[in-house]
């Protein structure tokens, strides 16, 4: 595959130019064509760029961007596409059928009898990122029934809390059973106290699970015999109905005093038959 800079470009048209007085200028393929006011970067101003950000020396820098676009030409000479995120799928485009040498400036290599030893190729990049994501399928996008699973315990969470008195911050707490920070941590540590993360990743505490004389009875039984420390889940349990209870939610049961039928109910949870 030729690569031919723009330097021996101009200075093949300057030496034909030179050579042909009077004959009309030198043509050939647009792609060949120095553009003007576009400035040429090359490899080793890369280089100094790399070596500069990833603590290199100039060599090193070359070396990996020579081995690199090695590394490219021999794939794309092979007919392999490479995409480059950010930049899009460079293929190569043929170019240069029907051409002779009186279109071409020397730097193009010929064969003994004068023609094209190769075809002169051009590496464009075919697709940029975005419209690859506009040829995806509609359905690509379409959340999986796990996705929605996600959203519906997030939506019943929010119900679950909103619908049972909302949540007490720490503060409150404190007020409420009139003892230190580092008791009621010690409570949540035991599971003698729900939480539930809240805003800012600080705790809260639903108002479901307080009485006047601080917590409902058999709180912390109940919490042990889930299968799940989760707090929504943990939520969820103690104010959605329970068939084992007759249709009444678990917090109003032990509001009442009778501990065990909930317990038990608890420790049926996720078994299968219960």
């Amino acid at each position: 595959m030729p690569l031919v800079s723009e330097k021996a470009i101009k200075s093949g048209s300057k030496r034909v130019a030179k050579s042909r007085k009077g004959r009309s200028a030198l043509k050939y393929p647009a792609e060949l064509k120095p553009r003007k006011g576009k400035s040429v970067v090359s490899l080793k101003h890369l280089a100094v760029n790399l070596s500069e950000s990833h603590e290199l020396s100039k060599k090193q820098a070359e070396a990996m961007l020579e081995d690199l676009v090695n590394l490219v030409t021999k794939h794309l000479k092979k007919g392999d596409r490479i995409r480059i995120g950010g930049l899009g799928v460079l293929v190569v485009r043929k170019r240069g059928r029907g051409l002779s040498r009186k279109m071409l400036p020397p730097a193009i290599p010929l064969d003994p009898r004068g023609r094209l030893s190769h075809e002169p190729l051009l590496v464009e990049a075919e697709a940029a990122p975005n419209v690859l994501v506009e040829k995806m399928a509609e359905s690509a996008y379409a959340p999986s029934p796990r996705a929605m699973a996600l959203l519906r315990g997030k939506e019943i969470s929010e119900k679950d809390l909103k619908e049972s008195g909302g949540s007490f911050t720490l503060e409150h707490v404190e007020t409420l059973l009139g003892i230190s920070r580092q008791a009621i941590d010690k409570k949540v540590q035991d599971d003698a106290l729900l939480t539930i993360p809240g805003p800012h990743g600080r705790r809260r505490y639903p108002v479901v699970q307080f009485t006047d004389d601080g917590t409902v009875p058999g709180l912390k039984d109940v919490l042990k015999s889930l299968p799940s420390t989760n707090g929504w889940f943990r939520l969820n349990f103690l104010v959605t109905p329970d068939a084992h209870l007759h249709g009444r939610r678990p917090v109003d049961v032990l509001k009442e005093g009778n501990i065990e039928p909930v317990v038990m109910a608890a420790k049926g949870v996720g078994v299968q038959g219960a």
